[in-house]
């Protein structure tokens, strides 16, 4: 039984509000915050569609889908996606040691650091699961021709050719995988970003492993690293944020101490933006040397 690959249906992201989940409706434009299954979840900067919702029935379990897409002159700037899994109280020994099993175990896609992995964390105690995972993809193989063909959304295929979109060289991708057995409750998130349109430099190789955010390769592009590093950064945040809001315990909160210290936490791929604003403004003319100096201190302090 594939439940991790049918929670990682690539491209979406989730969202609700306050006192009532945010009313989602196909082809509509959200931003900022949505609230979904009693659960807040925060969108990256833009407007994104809400484009489906893909319900599954797995044995006991219910299993629904909800995905959003942020799309700029026909070019995917990023997916959103988020999964809730229930066994309606009446199974949750039996629903946490199969998504545990999936989540360690599967060979296409599990909490281990594989090679196309960037960064993993993850907590396994007797049925519940905890697993946060940053890494790359080309978008391409796996709407196409992916490894496990089990694991693609016909929902975003069909999506793309309606709209005739375009697909980035290479997706950074971060999820979230958390269940708990005293809840009863698995929710995962997953949010895939073109990095070109989120601050980073063009992206020069297509293929996931000749990819420069390819972690054996990496190192030798240090402003792709130090990009792909910000950003892990601040998806850790959101990881520890959808914790709290799980009401996890102390002991089964994920450590995030280990990534670099001297990353900044604040909107580091804002900055990004404004430093790339201010040069083009300079280059154009339109601020002097002077000008360019004193911004550039301002954006920076």
């Amino acid at each position: 039984m594939k439940l991790l690959l049918l929670f990682i249906i690539f491209f979406t992201f989730l969202v609700e509000a306050n006192a009532a989940n945010t009313k989602l409706k196909k082809y509509e434009k959200y931003s900022d915050q949505i609230k979904w299954k009693n659960i807040k979840f925060n969108l990256p900067k833009g407007e994104w569609v809400y484009y489906s919702k893909e319900p599954f029935n797995v044995q006991n379990f219910s299993l629904s889908c909800i995905n959003f897409i942020n799309i700029q002159n026909k070019i995917i700037n990023g997916t959103f996606t988020s999964c809730f899994i229930t066994s309606g109280g009446k199974w949750r020994q039996a629903l946490g040691a199969e998504l545990r099993n999936e989540w360690q175990n599967n060979k296409y896609d599990s909490c281990n650091l594989r090679p196309e992995y960037f960064y993993v964390k993850a907590i396994f105690k007797g049925a519940s699961s905890n697993c946060f995972i940053s890494h790359h993809f080309d978008p391409n193989k796996e709407l196409y021709f992916p490894d496990d063909p089990s694991g693609t959304s016909g929902g975003l295929k069909k999506y793309i050719k309606d709209n005739s979109l375009i697909l980035p060289k290479i997706m950074l991708c971060f999820y979230s995988v958390y269940y708990s057995n005293k809840r009863d409750k698995a929710i995962m998130m997953s949010l895939e970003i073109n990095p070109e349109s989120y601050g980073a430099k063009e992206t020069f190789f297509e293929t996931e492993e000749s990819s420069e955010y390819h972690r054996g390769k990496i190192n030798n592009y240090p402003l792709k690293k130090k990009f792909f590093e910000r950003w892990t950064k601040k998806m850790s945040i959101e990881h520890s944020v959808l914790e709290d809001q799980l009401e996890a315990t102390k002991d089964f909160k994920l450590d995030f101490s280990d990534l670099n210290a001297s990353i900044p936490i604040e909107n580091s791929t804002d900055l990004i933006n404004d430093l790339n604003e201010l040069i083009e403004l300079y280059k154009s003319g339109v601020l002097n040397a002077e000008e360019f100096e004193k911004a550039k201190k301002k954006i920076l302090n």
